[in-house]
């Protein structure tokens, strides 16, 4: 399968799902940005507790949100065209390093980066670092749940486009995922081989070198 176009969204739908996953992989306990270990009732709890909350926010304070964390991210958000699709694990690639992961194991597919990360992870390789040997198999108990959600839905923008997380890589995809790398990654290993989506195409197209 290919990628699928389905209908155009709001730019605050967008901005929602990313100030929400920054919620959901928030710890209280530690202060820190990973997800910590929960139950299937604690996930859902702070699934529900992050939808209401977010919910509440104003465009403007979601857009403060997200340049207090990446200006680039806020501004190009803005100044894209934004819509919900679907595309294959084949034809899009996760952020450059993401996770703290080996360059060569990001540059490629994201089915590619899974397949390396499972045997990474079957072998305990101390190429994959402590963040994402947390945050893959923890999200992965959650995949089901991950999959209806639809503020959990990957944000990507066109091949070489928007925030150019794969800026540096040889293999150009159709899609580079911008946020919610960790996520894709464990519904890639749990056999998803597509994924729902919002896909961005910027109205300025600034295409990486």
């Amino acid at each position: 399968m290919s990628m699928k176009i389905l209908h155009k969204v709001r730019p605050i739908e967008v901005k929602r799902a990313f100030v929400m996953s920054q919620k959901m992989r928030f710890s209280r306990r530690t202060g820190k940005k990973y997800l910590p270990k929960l139950t299937e009732a604690e996930f859902l709890r702070k699934l529900k507790q992050a939808r209401m909350t977010t919910g509440k926010l104003t465009e403007e304070r979601l857009d403060k949100i997200i340049a207090d964390e990446y200006r680039k991210r806020a501004d190009v958000y803005n100044d894209t065209d934004w819509y919900k699709a679907t595309v294959s694990t084949s034809e899009v690639g996760v952020w450059r390093r993401a996770g703290g992961l080996p360059s060569r194991w990001t540059c490629c597919s994201l089915s590619q980066t899974a397949l390396k990360i499972k045997k990474g992870l079957k072998r305990n390789s101390k190429l994959i670092r402590a963040r994402s040997k947390r945050a893959i198999p923890r999200m992965m108990e959650f995949v089901d749940i991950i999959s209806r959600e639809k503020y959990l839905s990957p944000i990507v923008f066109v091949g070489g486009t928007g925030t150019c997380g794969r800026k540096w890589c040889r293999k150009r995809m159709k899609g580079d995922i911008d946020d919610g790398c960790m996520r894709s990654i464990a519904l890639a290993l749990s056999g998803r081989r597509t994924l729902d989506v919002y896909l961005g195409k910027p109205k300025k197209r600034v295409v990486q070198k």
